[in-house]
């Protein structure tokens, strides 16, 4: 099976499971050892100057990878375009696309999010994935809510079990490009994270962000110790699914 071409502790070679960089059966080999699929989904929106725009797909596949390593499975590529803030419903569109376009919102609508999530499961569990872990680094009720019955809707099916996750089920709350997040991503890609340009941006303050003091309360410490309670959340939940 082909491998990865970093390594891992004490200089073992890590297994590739990144879908796209499979080759011929590797695939099916990995399914065999383990019917287990990580779907990491996101979106494309401001997260201050500190974050990419592509922080919640990116932290998510990030998290995918580093739990695939340890539970196995295959990780699919991070959706950046699988993230809603919920439709129209005001008599004021222009309002609402203004608003929307402020923070770099494609309007994707919920139902197109219904069916991108019902046909990415089904074309999983079609191939032979028993196990879908469906996690969504980008969080706002509706995007939970969808996600959550889509999950249960294709699971009463039969066909698969998805298992639906976002941070806060695990560590008991989150937030948009605070502390939580920003230490989650310092853990995982910490060159990637610009804390000399944190900064609010309704009050200019230098460190803060949407009102939190980010920068004197984010932290690598605070991000390994939410990924491993991500860990222990994802990890029962995977061993449940599969029965194991």
């Amino acid at each position: 099976m082909k491998k990865a071409k970093g390594e891992g502790e004490m200089g073992i070679r890590q297994t590739e499971r990144r879908y796209e960089l499979l080759y011929g059966d590797e695939l099916f080999d990995l399914m065999r050892e383990r019917p287990l699929a990580w779907a990491p989904l996101g979106i494309l929106e401001k997260h201050g100057g500190h974050l990419p725009w592509g922080l919640d797909g990116l932290k998510a596949h990030g998290v995918c990878l580093r739990l695939a390593e340890r539970l196995g499975g295959v990780v699919l590529p991070a959706t950046h375009l699988a993230g809603v803030h919920g439709d129209c419903r005001e008599a004021d569109e222009r309002a609402f696309r203004e608003r929307f376009a402020a923070v770099g919102d494609l309007m994707y609508r919920e139902e197109t999010f219904r069916r991108f999530l019902h046909e990415t499961f089904d074309g999983l569990a079609n191939i032979g994935f028993r196990a879908i872990v469906a996690y969504t680094g980008h969080y706002p009720t509706v995007q939970t809510r969808i996600l959550q019955e889509a999950a249960e809707a294709f699971t009463a099916t039969g066909a698969g079990t998805v298992i639906p996750f976002w941070e806060p089920l695990a560590c008991g709350e989150g937030d948009h490009g605070g502390k939580w997040e920003t230490s989650i991503y310092l853990a995982l890609a910490p060159d990637a994270v610009r804390l000399d340009a944190i900064r609010d941006e309704r009050t200019g303050q230098a460190g803060h962000y949407r009102g939190q003091d980010v920068r004197s309360h984010a932290s690598t410490a605070l991000g390994e110790k939410a990924l491993a309670q991500v860990e222990a959340y994802l990890t029962e939940a995977v061993e449940r699914a599969l029965g194991k």
